[in-house]
């Protein structure tokens, strides 16, 4: 028998919309901060306890409140902005004043004090999940102050998912400094656990905030970009072709100051470094577009992050075209950028030794060997393996199954300067080279963790910046970084200094490691535990560190890479799951000749 159909109460309909725009103490702040915008503040304080967990306060100086309109700001679908349907397209603001605190409301407990300026006195008003406990004259200065505590105390369901508190105060960092971005003339200040954790006082000039959120990295490597298309109208700041990430995370859109994601700009915006930063590397970028209010749907996503254009094709067109003149004309920091993968014949690849180098082969890298002619017959691979079966590895004591091994193969040489070719009795073998050297490097990172790994100390500490919320998430991997070599302190709010860095990656900026461990900290949905993000830190860095796609390689050079391959557990995948050789067998490659 079917269940009767009901209406829901008015408290659990609240709840379930809330999870609609509240998944987080970071979507709360975002939704009063974006308040404390609309009401035209132009200094913002936030303050959070453990993360934003158990207490958020956002304190401005804007526009305030009327006595008489503070009991609407906790009424569902009360508005200052929208008076019949066709408003909806021309809300030009953030929302309006009030409209998360019903959301809000009904899973914390919250106490608004407000002011407006020619007022004599103000209002406080306290709720309980999402009653109102009172309404009542207050002493305050202009302006509104908003504390949401207990939060997720009455849908205790909802606050088991929340992550750590480092985690989640990174979050919420991340949201001040995204909005911080696209408002240069407000100022804003975060305090965590009553200590200063973010700082970006009023700058005239948008470069000036750039320079505060995003890091002097960034803003040493940026081009400035600047178009107009009909009623489209684009600004920003992009990465120069040096400096990369190792995810899009760095890639920020902002819509009528509105922060948000569209696959499909992030997608202009790769198009234009395509065949100019190497594979699986990303650019940074802080884009700001403007249009028309009708010309945008900005309703599609409930918490706002997503919006619809009218014209995606336009918007599309003038991103992709914009980047791609200003790249062109780019100069790096070693000079002018030209359009080209390709290295020189005679460039050296970082990892290896040259046969014409002046330098004896053990001061280089990974794949260096000390009389290493003499381990390279005639035959270059024509060697008994070392690798026929694989002991026992790694700390789960899994056996490998299957290893590469090259006795029975011959060397023919390299094809498109990335994969390496091989002749058998029965076929041909593949080995894209980039991901042999990967795993190469991540099981020998995983296999000199602690006493075993050798570092090398930096001979002037390096001190990278960061944003203050990959500075959180640092926090709770000092003692990990360590064991693979990397020395660190959290320098300030805003800057890490490297002290050590493990020998393996020693060829690599300490910058650019930092960076990437950012990135890697970032992908918080992705990585649930603690151990698969070590894993994604260590992949991270194998990526970095290893030989890249469209490198030259010697004969000496690929035998002592299919040395180190034979020995290296797990061979027959890179670290992302990609293959590492590809076989073509004689009976296959008869068919495709019709011999069969």
């Amino acid at each position: 028998m079917s269940k009767r159909i009901v209406v829901l109460s008015a408290e659990i309909a609240n709840k379930i919309a809330a999870g609609e725009v509240v998944e987080r103490p970071a979507s709360i702040v975002k939704e009063l901060v974006e308040n404390s915008i609309d009401a035209g503040a132009s200094d913002i304080r936030v303050e959070l306890e453990k993360g934003g967990c158990q207490s958020i306060k956002v304190i401005d100086n804007g526009s305030g409140i009327e006595r008489e309109d503070v009991a609407l700001v906790f009424e569902r679908h009360a508005t200052s902005k929208i008076y019949n349907f066709e408003d909806i397209y021309s809300v030009a603001s953030f929302g309006f004043r009030g409209e998360a605190m019903p959301s809000i409301a009904s899973i914390a407990r919250v106490e608004l004090l407000t002011r407006r300026k020619n007022d004599l006195a103000g209002t406080r008003a306290t709720l309980d999940a999402g009653k109102i406990q009172e309404v009542v004259p207050a002493g305050c200065p202009a302006g509104t102050q908003i504390s949401v505590t207990k939060i997720f105390a009455n849908v205790p369901a909802r606050r088991k998912f929340l992550k750590t508190e480092s985690t989640e105060q990174g979050l919420c960092l991340d949201a001040i400094t995204r909005l911080a971005l696209a408002h240069p003339e407000i100022s804003f200040k975060v305090n965590v656990n009553g200590r200063d954790a973010f700082t970006a006082p009023q700058v005239r000039d948008a470069s000036e905030r750039i320079a505060m959120v995003m890091g002097e990295d960034f803003s040493n490597h940026h081009v400035l970009i600047n178009a107009q298309k009909e009623n489209i109208s684009l600004t920003g700041f992009i990465s120069r072709p040096e400096f990369t990430k190792s995810n899009s995370k760095s890639i920020y859109l902002f819509v009528n100051k509105r922060f948000v994601r569209d696959n499909s700009v992030t997608h202009a915006v790769l198009s234009a470094y395509r065949q100019i930063i190497e594979p699986r590397r990303y650019p940074a970028a802080v884009l700001f577009l403007d249009l028309p209010p009708e010309d945008v749907d900005v309703n599609v996503h409930p918490a706002k992050m997503e919006v619809r254009f009218k014209d995606s094709h336009s918007v599309y067109d003038l991103v992709s075209k914009t980047i791609a003149q200003s790249l062109a004309g780019a100069e790096t920091s070693k000079g002018s950028f030209i359009y080209r993968l390709a290295p020189k014949e005679n460039a050296s690849v970082p990892g290896f030794t040259r046969s014409a180098d002046k330098f004896p082969a053990k001061s280089f890298g990974l794949f260096s060997r000390q009389n290493l002619q003499q381990a390279i017959t005639n035959d270059l691979l024509t060697r008994s393996s070392v690798a026929e079966k694989v002991a026992t590895f790694n700390s789960d004591n899994v056996q490998a199954k299957e290893t590469i091994t090259f006795a029975s193969l011959k060397y023919l040489g390299q094809f498109a300067n990335t994969y390496l070719v091989f002749a058998s009795d029965n076929g041909l073998v593949l080995i894209d080279q980039h991901a042999a050297h990967e795993r190469i490097i991540l099981e020998r990172l995983k296999k000199t963790m602690g006493p075993q790994i050798i570092s090398q100390s930096l001979l002037m500490p390096e001190i990278v910046n960061l944003t203050p919320g990959q500075i959180a998430l640092f926090s709770g991997y000092i003692d990990f970084l360590r064991e693979i070599g990397l020395e660190i302190e959290i320098f300030g709010r805003d800057a890490i200094v490297v002290k050590t860095l493990p020998v393996i990656l020693s060829q690599i900026q300490a910058r650019e490691i930092i960076s990437d461990i950012a990135d890697q900290l970032g992908e918080q949905n992705q990585m649930p535990s603690l151990q698969e993000k070590k894993e994604k830190i260590l992949a991270s860095l194998a990526c970095r560190a290893a030989i890249k796609a469209n490198s030259v390689l010697s004969s000496e050079e690929v035998a002592a890479l299919c040395r180190d391959l034979e020995e290296t557990p797990f061979n027959l995948t890179c670290p992302h799951g990609r293959p590492i050789t590809i076989n073509f067998s004689l009976s296959e490659i008869e068919r495709m000749f019709k011999r069969k």
